[in-house]
């Protein structure tokens, strides 16, 4: 094949890569449950007829299951459930409803389990609920890592790695003499090739096992074209690094061009990767950009130590020097810091999207996965920056070069990759409870119309509440009493926006004194509702008014530790500071690098003409008409 041939190849593929992965829309990491109704800790006056499910994106209705736990043990499979609220090709949040026959008073359990239709990704989790009683909250659930997930991410982690530190270290190597550098080259890519070839064939492997598992009705169109693609990318990218060169003329400029197909093909299985896991809560094109240029330059950096490292180890059997490898370590310095900046600047970007508090890292186990990679890699970052200062002090040259440190650095940054592969097979630590918005609300007071009106809830806890009422008449005299006053909760939607209206109903207060009402609410969850206030007066029109009111938390919710405000926000921030900050000593770094290598301009002496006046002082002329 030509070498035009295959770049055409190479564009179509990588195109189509773009299209599907680009094209997908915002979804969230696996299906997780994002709230349900009856809601957990909930305590109904009447028996549901449905229970509904939302979850963050598209799941397989095949695959999902929902059981009722009845108060004396007898467990209830429910049948006949509908998939609302979806749109599988756009991955969007999807609803499950499943219809419930009649149930009696007591407290009742559901346990619930279902598959995501991005990565076939396993998702299980229980709340509570009562009917005309009183019942303790389940509480957050994690759904712990799938072993043949976790082992498919893995291989393909690796096999990435191992293909991009080939090139990059092959490039290096490209610097020195040609008949120095040209066996230790190809013994890398051919190691990376094979590398490659066994993480396609582990990721194949892993399909076959879900096909088993969860039928093929499990496997949509998106994910088969995107899997397939990305098996295409890994298998291509093996041949190319794998072929030989011979000792043409032309073969160094051939290995380049192979170099060049074989990072386009690694970079394009990258993001199909990405596309195949998941696109965070706000998603897009922005979210699978930012994603593609994290994993890649973690991996470049992760695969390029782990060769260095080989390297090290196998140099007498390469045919390298000492002092070869310095050259080539000392190298790798400026790929090195770029692949660090992009880590730090995506890394915190994306963690706006996976982490929504302080509490939420600190009670979670995706948060304190998350905590433990961040710290190894910046214990990591460290060691290879102890390395490099090493590598450029003339008197420490030959111990760096000898030294365990590069074997130690690969080693953290393999444990790193493999944290990051636990880290998507986890759900993301984004549970409504482990943020608070906003403060509870105490008390409301306002006027409305001509009247005062005072609104407080206890426990002001999600489940059942004690609303009380003061209704005062500010005219006097008043042009009505006062006959009655009815309360309605409405869920706000997460995001904001009008509340809903669903399954809400008007609850009558009970009169308590003449101006004193009082009512008994069910709050559906922590967070934001509207409580509607009718006031009825006789021989007046009624008085609307709507209460925007904060639930507190659960009393099965967590203690909190340090904080639940929202780090969102901060964090996405952070990382437009640090991507400005790190461009700005790129530009600085590049102008003391052009100061140094371009040589200070020298004036050349102009000849002595008739007419000059000479020279007062008999010192040294440096220059013609000047003197020092």
């Amino acid at each position: 094949m030509g070498a035009r041939r295959l770049l055409v190849s190479l564009g179509v593929a990588i195109g189509t890569a773009l299209v599907v992965g680009l094209g997908a829309s915002p979804a969230s990491a696996h299906a997780y449950l994002a709230s349900s109704s009856p809601a957990d800790g909930a305590s109904l006056a009447a028996a549901p007829r449905t229970i509904e499910l939302r979850f963050t994106e598209h799941v397989v209705l095949e695959a999902t299951e929902i059981t009722v736990t009845e108060p004396n043990g007898h467990q209830l499979a429910l049948s006949g459930l509908s998939l609302v609220e979806s749109d599988e090709d756009r991955e969007a949040p999807s609803t499950v409803v499943a219809p419930v026959p009649p149930l009696g008073v007591g407290a009742y359990h559901v346990s619930w389990s279902t598959l995501s239709s991005d990565d076939l990704h396993r998702s299980t989790g229980t709340f509570a609920f009562g009917v005309q009683s009183e019942v303790q909250a389940a509480g957050p659930s994690e759904t712990n890592p799938d072993l043949f997930e976790l082992v498919g991410r893995w291989a393909v982690l690796a096999g990435l790695g191992a293909g991009l530190g080939a090139v990059v270290v092959g490039r290096l190597l490209g610097r020195l003499p040609v008949d120095t550098g040209r066996m230790p080259r190809a013994w890398l890519r051919r190691q990376a090739a094979r590398l490659l070839v066994v993480a396609t064939g582990v990721a194949l492997a892993v399909a076959l096992v879900d096909l088993v598992r969860f039928g093929s009705g499990a496997f949509t169109t998106g994910y088969v074209v995107r899997w397939g693609l990305r098996e295409l990318a890994l298998l291509g990218a093996a041949f190319v690094l794998g072929r030989r060169r011979g000792r043409r003329r032309d073969s160094r400029g051939g290995t380049r061009r192979d170099e060049l197909a074989a990072t386009t093909l690694l970079a394009g299985a990258g993001l199909l990767t990405v596309s195949i896991g998941h696109f965070g809560l706000r998603g897009g094109a922005t979210w699978v950009i930012t994603s593609t240029a994290h994993l890649v330059a973690a991996l470049l950096w992760a695969g390029s130590v782990a060769a260095l490292a080989l390297l090290g180890v196998r140099s007498a059997r390469l045919g390298l020097s000492r002092g070869e490898v310095r050259t080539v370590l000392r190298g790798f310095r400026v790929p090195a810091t770029v692949s660090v900046v992009v880590i730090a600047v995506s890394g915190i970007y994306l963690a706006s999207d996976v982490v929504v508090s302080v509490d939420a890292v600190l009670l979670t186990t995706y948060g304190r996965v998350l905590l433990a990679k961040v710290a190894l890699a910046g214990l990591v970052g460290l060691i290879a920056l102890v390395t490099s200062r090493l590598l450029h002090t003339r008197r420490v040259q030959e111990r760096a070069a000898r030294g365990p440190l590069v074997g130690v650095e690969a080693v953290g940054l393999l444990v790193v990759v493999a944290l990051a592969g636990l880290l998507a097979t986890g759900q993301p630590a984004v549970s409504p409870r482990l943020v608070t918005e906003q403060a509870p609300s105490v008390i409301d007071d306002r006027p409305v119309a001509d009247l005062q009106q005072t609104l407080a809830l206890r426990p002001n806890r999600p489940g059942s509440s004690v609303a009380l009422i003061d209704v005062l008449d500010t005219r006097r005299p008043a042009p009505g009493p006062v006959t009655g006053v009815s309360l309605t909760v409405r869920g706000v939607p997460s995001g904001g926006g009008s509340a809903t209206t669903t399954g809400a109903t008007a609850v009558a207060a009970t009169a308590v004194t003449a101006s004193r009402w009082s009512a008994a609410l069910v709050l559906p969850s922590s967070g934001p509702v509207d409580i509607d206030v009718v006031v009825h007066r006789r021989g007046v029109d009624d008085v609307h008014s709507t209460v925007r009111w904060v639930v507190g938390q659960s009393s099965s919710d967590p203690a909190t530790v340090v904080s639940r405000a929202p780090v969102s926000a901060l964090l996405a921030w952070s990382s437009v500071v640090l991507a400005v900050v790190a461009a700005l000593g790129a530009v600085l770094m590049l102008r003391r690098r052009r100061a140094r290598v371009t040589p200070s301009r020298v004036r050349v002496p102009r000849a002595r003409e008739a007419g000059d006046p000479a020279p007062r002082d008999p010192a040294v002329v440096t220059h013609a008409g000047s003197r020092r």
